[in-house]
């Protein structure tokens, strides 16, 4: 246990809950730092035990009092969602700035973000970038494919200079190589609008599916839908697939409606009404999918933030051009 890192000892965890938590447990009696955080996120998480974040959030910080980075980071963790204590995003970005300054790669990556948006400190998009580029420097490798993307996002967009789409594809490549799902998806985005080779990003796009959460499925299911080329019509189904898996009834008929229209292939009358079915069940019954998100690290996708509601336009508006103007994609809204 004193050997074996966080986020290794998280997928230990995932693999039998339920039995790993009388363990986890019992180490995090003992003391030792990263049996306590894992114990603190699974009571987070009512992962294998019942939820009790605020629970948790003592046991984050006993490890941030005994020194620990990480249990910093998960302590404004805390702060930021709301777990087990008011929600303060001033007080987030305190803990964070804490643990980064130490080299924490999330604590680098949450602070930008905060940075980012304005909360609870002021909106600067340069020390964002500042932070998110120690994060992706540095060795924690999750921490940094994400913060890989946000730097080809400044690059793509501009963030108070002018915008470097060469260097920004580079850098998504970084991200989605890393297996961020958002990488993977501005890299098949881009390269698309770059080279027109629909056969380079393809398998990207179906990648940042596989990889993604239901809710960033459901964006990308809503980018590729309308393209008339059947192999993106059919990642869009697959998008719409794993959007369901949230189980809520809108992501639920939407797979229905896909299904029976035939998108990407042929109507399939008795799997719209099997998602149909499930969508009438998961309406009688709003807490089986409803609930808070408790992921230990930033995993949804927010339109809002950092102009992701832009990159999507724009693979809509690249995909209604015609041919003549972009070479050799064929594909349009």
């Amino acid at each position: 246990m004193t050997q074996i890192g966080p986020e290794l000892l998280r997928a230990r965890i995932s693999e039998n809950p339920a039995a790993a938590a009388r363990w986890v447990e019992a180490a995090a009696l003992a003391g030792i730092v990263n049996a306590q955080i894992a114990w603190g996120q699974m009571l987070v998480d009512g992962h294998g035990v019942a939820r009790d974040p605020a629970a948790g959030l003592r046991w984050f910080q006993l490890a941030a009092a005994a020194g620990s980075a990480d249990g910093i980071n998960m302590v404004g963790r805390c702060h930021e969602l709301g777990w087990g204590v008011p929600v303060d995003p001033a007080r987030a970005a305190a803990l964070y700035r804490q643990a980064a300054e130490r080299g924490h790669g999330w604590a680098q990556f949450n602070l930008a973000t905060l940075l980012l948006d304005g909360r609870g400190l002021a909106a600067d998009r340069m020390q964002a970038l500042h932070w998110y580029v120690r994060a992706a420097r540095g060795g924690e490798t999750d921490a940094a494919a994400k913060s890989a993307t946000m730097i080809g996002r400044s690059l793509e967009l501009g963030w108070e200079r002018p915008a470097r789409p060469a260097a920004a594809l580079r850098w998504y490549r970084r991200g989605a190589e890393g297996g961020d799902y958002r990488g993977q998806f501005d890299y098949a985005r881009l390269l698309l609008e770059r080279s027109g080779r629909l056969d380079l990003a393809e398998p990207w796009f179906a990648r940042c599916i596989e990889s993604g959460v239901p809710a960033f499925c459901r964006h990308v299911a809503a980018a590729l839908r309308e393209a008339l080329d059947p192999a993106l019509r059919r990642l869009a189904l697959r998008a719409l697939e794993r959007a369901a898996q949230s189980g809520a009834p809108a992501d639920l008929r939407a797979l229905g409606g896909a299904r029976a229209e035939g998108l990407g292939g042929t109507p399939d009358p008795e799997g719209a009404a099997h998602a149909f079915r499930r969508a009438r069940e998961a309406e009688a019954r709003p807490a089986a999918y409803g609930g808070v998100a408790s992921a230990p690290f930033p995993t949804g996708f927010s339109p809002a933030r950092k102009g992701a509601h832009a990159v999507i336009s724009r693979l809509r508006r690249l995909l209604g051009r015609p041919a003549s103007r972009r070479g050799q994609i064929t594909v349009k809204l």
